[in-house]
């Protein structure tokens, strides 16, 4: 997900979309089956694994009971990092963003200027942290907080590459009822990765982990997904997602 800076999701996934019409009118959703022997009440999700999260299910349905904490984290192996932690109580979302990125000659340049100073430049890198809070009455930013921040935290973009997705069992994950899903690119052909490969300029890539889904309300409560991408000039990078739900 390389040193060089990325667009927003938004930007990437209509890249996407945009090769992906010269080969077919629109993207089939990843299909699977319940594994026979699981209980009547796990059931084969409706979309695709990765496309939707818990925070914004939860966020969009009826005010939770109890307050529910969510974590997601993204490293990158530069060294550079995204945390997002929120905890949705009723209708309010109070959540924080710790970032930190590799410093440009612009953060440095604002933070020698002493009358208008920017964040520190610690060891190459800034880092800044911001708290939002957000109230369902609002609507742009109950949007906002839950919905913008899985775009911007979780891995779920990588998921329209379609990599394989097997039903390896079912768990209780933090009070949630779950079906556990492998992910993986493996066997998958370079005809099969060409979208995500021609929109960023890809050699090559892999997507692996797993992800836990809640079975009552098909959204990604956990995962652990690691990505890796290979450039046309053989440099590569690694990024790694990993993102908790817990009910408190």
């Amino acid at each position: 997900m390389i040193s060089k800076s990325r667009f927003s999701w938004a930007v990437v996934i209509a890249s996407i979309a945009l090769v992906g019409m010269a080969a077919c009118r629109s993207h089939s959703s990843v299909k699977t089956e319940a594994a026979k022997g699981e209980s009547a009440n796990v059931r084969a999700p409706s979309h695709p694994i990765g496309g939707t999260y818990c925070l914004e299910t939860f966020a969009q349905g009826p005010a939770q009971a109890k307050t529910v904490h969510f974590a997601y984290k993204k490293s990158e192996s530069d060294g550079s990092l995204k945390e997002f932690a929120g905890d949705l109580a009723g209708d309010n979302l109070d959540s924080s963003v710790h970032e930190k990125r590799v410093a440009n000659d612009l953060d440095r340049e604002m933070a020698a200027d002493k009358r208008f100073p920017g964040p520190p430049v610690v060891n190459g890198f800034v880092e800044t942290t911001r708290t939002l809070h957000s109230t369902r009455s609002d609507a742009s930013g109950w949007s906002m907080g839950s919905g913008g921040s899985v775009q911007a935290f979780t891995p779920w973009g990588l998921f329209i590459a379609k990599p394989n997705v097997k039903q390896v069992g079912t768990e209780n994950v933090a009070g949630f009822d779950a079906v556990k899903y492998s992910v993986d690119t493996d066997g998958q052909g370079q005809l099969d990765k060409m979208p995500l490969m021609l929109a960023w300029g890809l050699k090559d890539y892999t997507i692996n982990g797993n992800a836990w889904v809640d079975s009552k309300q098909q959204c990604i409560l956990e995962y652990n997904i690691d990505y890796e991408e290979v450039m046309k000039d053989g440099t590569a990078r690694k990024t790694h997602y990993e993102g908790k739900t817990a009910s408190q």
